[in-house]
């Protein structure tokens, strides 16, 4: 016979605390207990020995916890998933607001990508890590179906926070949510705070700016706005540094992001009948095609040559982080 979960009758106590207990089926129990007030505790312990404690008071205010066990990890490993968290927020709209998640891994987990679910997850939804010394910075996450994935290494205290910038120009665009995803991380700004100018051009300079803060260059200073950006890519190899306000095109901008990425060899090659094999670009294509970043435009052609609007760096971009 089937074992399904079992929820216990609802408790109510003299105080008028009420508490309901639930057993799954793979022997996971969560017991939440909420007072008059509102206010209530829900604590899960799953079939793998992680814990949750999730604590929201009669303000709304969410503090969650949880302990990742070494089963779930090694499981999670194994299938070369993230470990999930046995705890679900909501993320809000501003920090003040925003639940904190603590996530604690035993000794010697080492670097471990975890799921954090969050009920109302999209992909302007960003973790913020709340460092020591009360001091916060956006943590590099990627949006899942039902929450955020990052990777966490000893233990992490994260806010989830909705960052989603809703430009008026992006709303029926075909890459709303790279965008979303993009601008809510600052990766890639708007042209205002409510606009975000999809079809625009990119010049070199904004693309460099762009690649130097995805891996966290300090760009403050400088001659003027660009010229940390133009050193570091430079220096790391990224681009010649010149021409910065000429626009960017598609090939370009596939091979910059592919020397970001520390120009990772491609399987086999591009199939295009526009990117010739001796090119500069070949190589970088081939990659990106192999990891779902471009198909091209249709037509056997990859359009190398074509100016690469705002909205193709928010894809190119997007998709290489996933």
């Amino acid at each position: 016979a089937e074992a399904y979960a079992i929820t216990c009758p609802l408790i109510t106590k003299a105080d008028g605390t009420k508490i309901q207990t639930t057993t799954g089926k793979d022997g996971s129990v969560t017991k939440t207990e909420t007072k008059k007030d509102g206010s209530s505790v829900t604590e899960n312990k799953a079939a793998d020995g992680s814990t949750g404690t999730v604590k929201t008071d009669k303000n709304g205010q969410t503090e969650a916890k949880t302990a990742l066990s070494n089963k779930a990890i090694e499981n999670a490993k194994k299938n070369g998933e993230a470990v999930k968290a046995p705890v679900e927020v909501e993320a809000a709209r501003n920090s003040g607001a925003a639940p904190t998640v603590k996530v604690e891994l035993p000794k010697n987990a080492g670097e471990t990508e975890v799921e954090i679910p969050v009920s109302n997850a999209k992909p302007g939804t960003v973790a913020v890590l709340v460092h020591p010394d009360g001091t916060e910075e956006i943590f590099f996450s990627i949006p899942t179906e039902n929450g955020i994935r990052l990777t966490v290494d000893g233990s992490a205290t994260v806010k989830i926070v909705d960052n989603s910038k809703d430009f008026i120009d992006t709303q029926n665009h075909w890459a709303k949510d790279e965008i979303d995803f993009v601008s809510a991380r600052e990766l890639v700004n708007g042209i205002s705070a409510t606009r975000y100018a999809p079809n625009a051009t990119a010049t070199r300079a904004q693309l460099w700016t762009i690649l130097a803060r995805q891996n966290d260059t300090d760009l403050s200073g400088g001659a003027n706005w660009y010229e940390k950006a133009q050193l570091w890519s430079k220096d790391k190899g990224i681009s010649d540094g010149t021409q910065p306000d000429a626009a960017i095109n598609r090939a370009q901008m596939v091979t910059m992001l592919w020397r970001t990425m520390g120009q990772p060899a491609a399987g086999g090659a591009a199939n295009f009948n526009d990117v010739p094999a001796n090119s500069y670009y070949a190589q970088a294509v081939a990659w990106a095609v192999e990891n779902g970043i471009t198909t091209g435009i249709g037509g056997g052609r990859f359009d190398p040559n074509s100016t690469c609007t705002r909205a193709q760096i928010a894809t190119f971009l997007a998709r290489s982080m996933k």
